[in-house]
Formats: C-alpha cells, sequence, structure tokens
C-alpha cells in the first residue's frame, strides 16, 4: 500500500514537528486496540481528558476504516510541541458523511470527531485512497471542554 504521509502543516499553526510514526494494519475488528496502543505509545504525556479523546477519536477512525473501507489501514500520529494529528489511511475513495438515524447508536463517529477535535479532515489521494485525520493541542485541556460546548450546541448531550 502507498501510505501518504501528513504534512507538518497539519499542526497546530506555528507548531514545530517533533516526530512522526506510521503502522499498517489489517482491516479486522482487533485493529482498532492494535492502533490505541501504537497512538498512545507514540503521544507525549497528556491530561488524561486529552488521552481519552485521542483514544476515543483513534478508535472511530479506525472502526470506520474496518467497517466501510475494508482495505489495508496505515495509521499515522504526528507529534508537535503543542499539538498531535492521527490521521488513518485506506484505500477506500468514499467519502460520503452519512446522518445517523436519532435511534441508532451507530453512524455519530464523524460527528463524534467534529465535536471533540480541534479541528479534522478527509484528504483524497490521486493515486487512490484518503486520508482522514483529526487534530488536538495539548498545551492545555481546553479540547474536550471545546467538545462538549460543540456538543451541547449541537444539542447532543
Amino acid at each position: 500500500m502507498t501510505y501518504h504521509p501528513m504534512p507538518s502543516e497539519v499542526l497546530s499553526d506555528g507548531d514545530q514537528l517533533q516526530e512522526s510514526h506510521y503502522l499498517e494494519l489489517d482491516p479486522v475488528p482487533r485493529s482498532t486496540g492494535q492502533a490505541r496502543r501504537f497512538v498512545c505509545s507514540h503521544a507525549p504525556e497528556l491530561p488524561e481528558e486529552t488521552e481519552d479523546t485521542l483514544l476515543l477519536l483513534t478508535s472511530e477512525l479506525v472502526t470506520n476504516a474496518v467497517l466501510h473501507a475494508r482495505t489495508v489501514i496505515a495509521v499515522g500520529i504526528l507529534v508537535g510541541r503543542r499539538s498531535l494529528v492521527v490521521g488513518v489511511h485506506d484505500l477506500d475513495l468514499a467519502t460520503t458523511l452519512q446522518e445517523p438515524y436519532a435511534d441508532r447508536e451507530s453512524g455519530w463517529g464523524l460527528k463524534l470527531v467534529a465535536a471533540l477535535a480541534q479541528c479534522w479532515a478527509t484528504t483524497k489521494h490521486p493515486e487512490g485512497g484518503k486520508t482522514v485525520w483529526f487534530r488536538l493541542r495539548y498545551e492545555d485541556s481546553h479540547v474536550v471542554a471545546d467538545g462538549a460546548a460543540a456538543r451541547a450546541e449541537a444539542g447532543g448531550s
């Protein structure tokens, strides 16, 4: 698989890349746990709520790739001085965001990513596939507070 590394520009404005790591995974359910352990092992020491957010959002992106793309997956983490970015690359070009049904538990993953991450995006690659990534700041713990406020504004709980 040709993996497209995320550019360091996706870190917070003015942040400097300290390190980057990538892991290739099979499209199977156990990959979600492997991805969580991988990003946790390469992330700096984080406030507990930021680490929880990191693990939750990583799980959401990898689970989406396993369930929908069903191709080999690459997980990447970029670590800066003040922020980190996690990206999940797969070979499926579909980027359709499906609206979740109010009476279902599934389908809320990317809305959760949007609510809790500082920002997120999907990048399509001309050679094939896409990368879905999110950014968290960790110089303070406002990530979770901002996400909670966004959920409240959107009518979530």
